[in-house]
């Protein structure tokens, strides 16, 4: 089904070897025993399906900063109106600020990213909240997650709980493509995809053409494609 998708744009045919995006995958998402309880969160959709036509690039912030496997856990605090990571155990060590400056590490050379959902550093929207007594009071964005959708907002990203939704998939897939190849054609390249989508039926058609607005706004990729 996604192949199909994806040769119906022209984004794949059979005579000619895949462009693949790079796209950041939460590590814990492919298996990697990085998690704090040091096991994995393996997403099947991830593993088996996106992982055969994009280049998965492995991120775990929380080691990526020097936090061991296993680890103590983290959570976000809301503290007078601020948003901090810390540890839960022990509040005064905060890693907001470190979390945060990985995605000025990954995201330029990325077309995508799937970020586990509800953790601290990698939640986009769904990550509890909590106040200075340590009870739930809302959702947010992990650290990193945040920082890079600030960073990039040009950027396709998904939650691997949104994968689950077979539609949401093909969306996530056609942007991730897309950006991949305005990074690569620049604005020449968003005419031609502008043209093909006319192929997609909805609601493919118009999520993918106002992805494609937004792009167009941009006077030019922030960074080549590599």
């Amino acid at each position: 089904m996604l192949p199909d998708l994806l040769q119906q744009m022209g984004f794949i045919a059979a005579d000619r070897e895949v462009d693949r995006p790079a796209v950041g995958v939460s590590a814990c998402l492919t298996g990697r025993p990085v998690r704090y309880d040091g096991g994995h969160r393996r997403h099947a959709r991830v593993h088996d399906e996106l992982a055969g036509l994009v280049r998965l690039v492995e991120v775990c912030p929380e080691v990526a900063v020097g936090l061991p496997v296993p680890r103590p856990p983290i959570q976000v605090v809301q503290i007078k109106g601020a948003r901090r990571v810390r540890h839960v155990t022990a509040p005064r060590q905060d890693l907001t600020e470190a979390l945060a400056d990985q995605a000025g590490a990954v995201g330029p050379a990325l077309s995508g990213f799937v970020v586990k959902s509800r953790s601290p550093s990698c939640g986009l929207g769904t990550t509890p909240v909590h106040d200075d007594q340590g009870r739930p009071f809302a959702l947010g964005d992990g650290a990193f997650a945040g920082a890079l959708a600030r960073r990039h907002p040009d950027l396709p990203m998904a939650n691997d709980s949104d994968l689950d939704a077979p539609l949401f998939t093909q969306a996530f897939l056609l942007r991730v493509f897309c950006h991949h190849h305005w990074r690569t054609h620049g604005a020449d390249g968003l005419t031609t995809l502008r043209a093909r989508s006319g192929r997609l039926d909805e609601p493919l058609l118009s999520g993918t053409r106002r992805f494609l607005d937004r792009l167009a706004a941009i006077e030019k990729p922030l960074t080549p494609a590599r």
